[in-house]
């Protein structure tokens, strides 16, 4: 059996929400995503990306090289990476929201989140995009088990 591993990053782009060069970006990394049987979130908020991306380890790894020499991301950092015991995005090749969706900022700002170290921040930042995903239709493992707790 192969090791599933995730990666949470940042990386900056000159790419304008829901414009059509974006969506062409989202459409096609959701084609590829499928294809190497990764899944994860995407969102899009004043100029920077952060991804949640998962899968197998092998594929993962190769995607993540394929982004980072992708001139449409400058300085990717990597906020968290390892692991996973299971998917926390199964059913979502490729979600994607942006800050005209809902500003990762205010949502910080709305649940009183004070980030001060890296891990902090990459928590909150899962706990957003799974919130992200369930209001887009791209359930995360967490808004899945809330569906079958409150059955």
């Amino acid at each position: 059996m192969t090791e599933r591993s995730f990666v949470l990053y940042r990386s900056e782009t000159r790419l304008t929400p829901r414009s059509e060069i974006t969506r062409l970006l989202v459409d096609s990394a959701r084609r590829s995503n499928r294809e190497q049987a990764l899944t994860g979130f995407l969102h899009h908020d004043d100029g920077i990306f952060f991804h949640w991306l998962e899968g197998d380890a092998t594929p993962l790894a190769q995607m993540m090289q394929r982004i980072a020499r992708d001139p449409r991301h400058s300085n990717l950092v990597t906020l968290a990476s390892g692991s996973l015991p299971a998917r926390r995005f199964p059913d979502c090749p490729m979600g994607y929201s942006s800050q005209t969706d809902y500003s990762l900022l205010r949502w910080l700002a709305d649940h009183s989140v004070t980030v001060r170290e890296h891990a902090v921040f990459a928590t909150a930042l899962l706990s957003f995009l799974e919130e992200r995903a369930g209001s887009t239709g791209c359930q995360s493992s967490r808004s899945i088990w809330r569906a079958k707790a409150s059955m």
